[in-house]
């Protein structure tokens, strides 16, 4: 019987950075969240762009807001 070789197995959770950035006249502010688990980052990125759905798996990801 051949002689089963053990495999090394890791198990790896993606995380995410997520970087917020406010642009309003010449003035940029930044704010960076994370690392998260990417499940979490998509949730808050949903929530900060006021979206139903998830946002896709490309970013970044973009929303004009109104009265800057």
């Amino acid at each position: 019987m051949a002689e089963e070789r053990a495999q090394l197995a890791l198990d790896v959770d993606p995380t995410v950075e997520l970087r917020v950035v406010e642009q309003r006249g010449g003035e940029e502010r930044a704010l960076r969240v994370g690392p998260l688990p990417e499940p979490d980052a998509r949730a808050l990125a949903s929530l900060l762009l006021n979206r139903r759905d998830e946002p896709s798996e490309d970013g970044p990801w973009r929303c004009a807001i109104a009265g800057g």
